[in-house]
C-alpha cells in the first residue's frame, strides 16, 4: 500500500466557449492598457499588469463567475468546509507579455488559491513553470529512469486559449520569455475565503 503525502494539485480546466469571451475580454484589456500604460510592476520583467480590481468592473463579471465557480469545485474536492466560508476572489489583473517579456519565480501570499485563464497565447509565447515546494527534495537524487510526478522538480504547462490554471497560492511559479512576436495576454486571479457564518465558541 502506497501513501502519497507532498504531491502537489495544479487543476486544469478547458472553458469550451472560449472564443467570444476571449473577444470581449481581449477588448477590455487593451483599453485598459491605453488609459493605464504604466500599470503595476510585480513579477512581470518588461510585460504590462494591470491595477488588481477587474473582478469588480462589470466588463468582467462573467469571467469572474465562471473563475469562481471553478475555485468552488476546487475548494469542494480540498473538503473546504462550505458551510462556514465560501471561495471568493481577492484580486484580478491583466498581463500583457510583449516580446521578450516574462514573469519572475514568485508566489501570492495572502490567498489560498491562484489561477491563471489565456485569452491570446501565440506560439512559442511563453509557458507557465511550476517549482517543488520542497526545498530539500532535490538537495541529493539517485539516477532515476524516468522522472515522474513524485520525482521532478520542475513541471511547465504550454499555455492554450481557453484553458484555466488553478493551483495553491504558496507554490513558486513563473512565465518564460515571450519568444514570439506578438503579444501573450493572460488574467490571474487570487481566491481568498468569505465567511458566511461566524463560529460559536462555547465556555
Amino acid at each position: 500500500m502506497r501513501q502519497d503525502w507532498f504531491p502537489t494539485p495544479i487543476w486544469n480546466f478547458q472553458y469550451e466557449n472560449h472564443q467570444s469571451l476571449n473577444k470581449h475580454l481581449l477588448k477590455n484589456i487593451i483599453q485598459e492598457k491605453e488609459i493605464d500604460a504604466q500599470g503595476m510592476n510585480v513579477s512581470n520583467i518588461m510585460g504590462w499588469h494591470s491595477k488588481d480590481d477587474l473582478h469588480q468592473r462589470n466588463d468582467y463579471q462573467e469571467f469572474t463567475e465562471i473563475a469562481s465557480n471553478l475555485a468552488l469545485d476546487v475548494a469542494t474536492e480540498n473538503k473546504w468546509d462550505l458551510n462556514l466560508v465560501s471561495p471568493t476572489i481577492n484580486n484580478c489583473w491583466a498581463t500583457i507579455n510583449e516580446k521578450d517579456a516574462f514573469n519572475v519565480l514568485h508566489h501570492h501570499p495572502n490567498s489560498m488559491l491562484s489561477g491563471v485563464y489565456y485569452i491570446k497565447v501565440p506560439e512559442n509565447s511563453g509557458n507557465i513553470y511550476f517549482y517543488d515546494p520542497r526545498s530539500g527534495a532535490q538537495m541529493l537524487l539517485p539516477p532515476f529512469q524516468q522522472m515522474t510526478s513524485l520525482t521532478i522538480g520542475k513541471i511547465s504547462y504550454r499555455p492554450i486559449e481557453g484553458m484555466f490554471l488553478i493551483f495553491p497560492s504558496w507554490l513558486w511559479h513563473g512565465v518564460e520569455p515571450n519568444c514570439s512576436d506578438e503579444s501573450r495576454i493572460c488574467l490571474s486571479f487570487n481566491i481568498g475565503t468569505s465567511v458566511k457564518q461566524k463560529m460559536i465558541i462555547e465556555n
